[in-house]
C-alpha cells in the first residue's frame, strides 16, 4: 500500500469520529443552557404564585376591612362619578359613599350586579371605610320587604301610619317617597296611586310611585247638574259646577248621565296634571227647572200658567224662563201677567181684589228661604245617607275583615265610599250596608248585605258584572 492511499484511509477513519465529539459538543451546550435557566424560572414561578396568593388575601382583607354598617334606602347614584347617596334608617342622616370596580355589590341572592341595576328606594346593608368613605359591599337587604302595585293605600297623616289590605305600620318624616324623578311628601300621595312599597318589620322606610294621579275638572256642566259621572273605575259622584275628580293615569271612559240622557267620553289623565273636560253637547240638554210655591187668595182661584190650567195645592215644578200667568174667580179682578222663573225656587203670593173694589191685584215674589232648622235636618240627613246604618254609633270589629273575591277587578263602594279595587280587604263594619260594583264597559251592580257580629272575618262573591247592552 503505498503512502496516498495510507492517508486517505486515516481520513475516512476520523470522520466517524469527528461528527462524535461534535454532537457530544452540542449536546453539553444545551445541557449547560438548561442548568442555567431551571432555576430562575423556578424563582419566577415561585414569585407569580406569591404574588396571587398576596393579591387574593388582599382582596379578601379589603373585603372584610370594614369600620361602618348600615341599614340604608338608596337616595340616589351618581353613576359618572361613582358615587351612591343613601339614608341611614338608624340616624335618618344621608351619607355619600364612593364606590369602585372592587366594591361588591350584589342583589338579595348575591349575585353580582351594578350600581345602576339598583332602583332608588330599595333598602340595603352596606358596609364602607369612616376615614375614606369608600363602599366596601352592598346588598339588597334580606331584613327588608317589599310589595308592589299596592292600590288603595289608607294613609293617617296625623298619626303618621299606612294600611295595606289587613296590615298596618308606621312611618317617619325620612320616609323617601319617589314621584318620578322627584321625592315628594306623604301629603302628597292619593289612594288612586299605584305604589311600591319598601319596609323593615313594621316600619315603611320607601315608596315609589308605579302610577299617579291627575284631576278631571268638568265644566260647561249646565245640563247635567244633580247627575252623575263616572270615570273608568273610580266612584259614581254627583255632577256640580266646577268639580274636580282624582283619577289613577291612564286612558278612561268618562260617563255622565242626569236621568234622562247619559254620553260617555274618552279621556287621558297625565300624571300630576289637570284635564278639562266640557260636557257641552254631551246628549240632549234638558230643561232647567225649579219650584214655584204660589200662594194664591182667595182660596178656590183658578191658575192658569201659559193658558193651560194648573193645580197649585203643591209646588209647581217650572223650566226656567218667562211665563204667562193669569188668576181669576167670580167677583173677584182677574190678575194676568208675566213670571219669569229664575235658579232659585220661588214663592208667588196673589192677591185678587173685589171687582166692586176696582183696585189691582197684589202680587209678590220671594225667593225661598231656608231656615236655620230646615239646613241644620237637610245636613243631617245628608250625614246619615253618608253614614253605615243611619248614625255614627255603627260598630266596627277591629280584629276581622270584609273581603271581597268576586267579581275580579271591579271598583267596590260600600255605603258610597270607595274601598278600592276587588279582590280587596277592608275593616268589618257590623250591620246592614249597600255593596256597589263598577266596572268600566259593565252595567253598576249594587246588593245589599247584613254583615254579623260573629268574631270573624266576612268573605264576599258575587256574581260577575254584566256588560253594557247584556240583558
Amino acid at each position: 500500500m503505498d503512502n496516498q492511499e495510507v492517508k486517505k484511509q486515516n481520513r475516512i477513519n476520523r470522520r466517524p469520529i469527528t461528527s462524535l465529539l461534535i454532537g457530544l459538543g452540542f449536546l453539553s451546550i444545551i445541557f449547560l443552557t438548561m442548568m442555567l435557566s431551571s432555576p430562575r424560572t423556578a424563582v419566577q414561578e415561585r414569585k407569580a404564585r406569591g404574588n396571587a396568593s398576596g393579591e387574593k388575601e388582599q382582596e379578601k382583607l379589603t373585603l372584610g376591612d370594614c369600620d361602618g354598617e348600615i341599614l340604608a334606602v338608596i337616595t340616589g347614584i351618581d353613576t359618572a362619578n361613582r358615587e351612591i347617596t343613601l339614608l341611614n334608617t338608624g340616624t335618618g342622616e344621608s351619607i355619600v359613599l364612593a364606590y369602585s370596580g372592587g366594591s361588591d355589590i350584589t342583589d338579595k341572592y348575591e349575585q353580582i350586579v351594578t350600581a345602576g341595576q339598583i332602583p332608588i328606594g330599595t333598602m340595603v346593608d352596606a358596609g364602607y371605610r369612616k376615614d375614606t368613605l369608600k363602599l366596601v359591599r352592598m346588598q339588597v337587604s334580606k331584613r327588608a320587604w317589599e310589595y308592589i302595585d299596592v292600590s288603595n293605600l289608607g294613609i293617617d297623616r296625623e298619626a303618621k301610619r299606612m294600611k295595606v289590605g289587613a296590615n298596618k305600620y308606621k312611618y317617619t318624616d325620612d320616609i323617601i317617597i319617589l314621584d318620578g324623578e322627584k321625592f315628594i311628601t306623604a301629603e302628597d300621595l292619593r289612594e288612586q296611586d299605584l305604589l311600591t312599597l319598601r319596609g323593615v318589620d313594621e316600619v315603611i322606610w320607601s315608596v315609589t310611585v308605579n302610577k299617579g294621579h291627575g284631576t278631571v275638572k268638568l265644566i260647561d256642566t249646565e245640563g247635567f247638574l244633580g247627575g252623575h259621572v263616572t270615570v273608568g273605575y273610580e266612584a259614581m259622584q254627583e255632577i256640580a259646577e266646577n268639580m274636580e275628580i282624582t283619577v289613577r293615569e291612564g286612558n278612561y271612559n268618562l260617563t255622565v248621565e242626569n236621568g234622562k240622557y247619559s254620553a260617555t267620553k274618552n279621556i287621558n289623565i297625565t300624571r300630576n296634571e289637570e284635564t278639562v273636560v266640557s260636557l257641552e253637547g254631551l246628549g240632549q240638554m234638558p230643561e232647567k227647572t225649579s219650584q214655584i210655591t204660589f200662594d194664591i187668595s182667595p182660596f178656590g182661584a183658578d191658575l192658569f200658567i201659559d193658558d193651560a190650567l194648573t193645580s197649585y195645592a203643591n209646588p209647581v215644578e217650572m223650566t226656567y224662563g218667562e211665563h204667562t200667568i193669569a188668576v181669576s174667580l167670580g167677583g173677584y179682578t182677574t190678575y194676568r201677567g208675566k213670571l219669569t222663573v229664575k235658579e232659585a225656587d220661588q214663592t208667588v203670593k196673589i192677591a185678587l181684589p173685589e171687582a166692586s173694589s176696582k183696585k189691582d191685584a197684589e202680587v209678590a215674589v220671594t225667593e225661598k228661604e231656608t231656615s236655620p232648622e230646615e239646613t241644620r235636618r237637610e245636613d243631617e240627613r245628608k250625614r246619615r245617607d253618608r253614614t253605615p246604618n243611619g248614625n255614627d254609633s255603627y260598630s266596627i270589629d277591629e280584629d276581622h275583615f270584609i273581603y271581597v273575591q268576586n267579581p275580579l277587578n271591579a271598583s267596590v263602594y260600600l255605603n258610597g265610599e270607595y274601598m278600592g279595587t276587588s279582590p280587596v280587604g277592608f275593616e268589618k263594619i257590623i250591620g246592614s250596608h249597600v255593596i256597589t260594583f263598577i266596572k268600566d264597559g259593565y252595567e253598576v251592580q249594587s246588593y245589599t248585605i247584613e254583615v254579623e257580629d260573629d268574631g270573624m272575618d266576612t268573605f264576599l262573591s258575587m256574581p260577575d258584572l254584566e256588560p253594557f247592552g247584556i240583558k
